[in-house]
């Protein structure tokens, strides 16, 4: 099974592949940076919380009509979920951007 951060990584590239725009952020960065293991990772794309979902099926929409899908670690090469919405294991949150608004 891949790491977290093996996973955010795929997650990012998978994007990227896709032509979306993809990046780890929040606090995971600061961690990095620091030479932290990090608690957890964050990804922000442009890709609609929908596309995410297509692209990754095995996903939880907990917050998608805020941009936030649960993308979980898979716990096989099939890709099977290791995990449900509820049970305490790692997932990478994927946020859609936020564009300010010009008001």
């Amino acid at each position: 099974m891949p790491t977290a951060k093996q996973h955010a990584t795929n997650i990012v590239r998978t994007l990227r592949e896709r032509e979306y725009q993809a990046y780890l952020v929040g606090g995971c960065v600061r961690d990095l940076l620091l030479s932290r293991e990090p608690a957890d990772y964050d990804v922000a794309t442009d890709a609609t919380p929908q596309q995410v979902m297509e692209i990754f099926p095995q996903t939880f929409a907990v917050g998608a009509q805020f941009g936030v899908v649960l993308v979980p670690l898979p716990k096989s090469e099939s890709g099977e979920s290791a995990v449900g919405p509820d049970e305490k294991v790692p997932v990478i949150e994927v946020a859609t951007f936020r564009w300010p608004s010009s008001g």
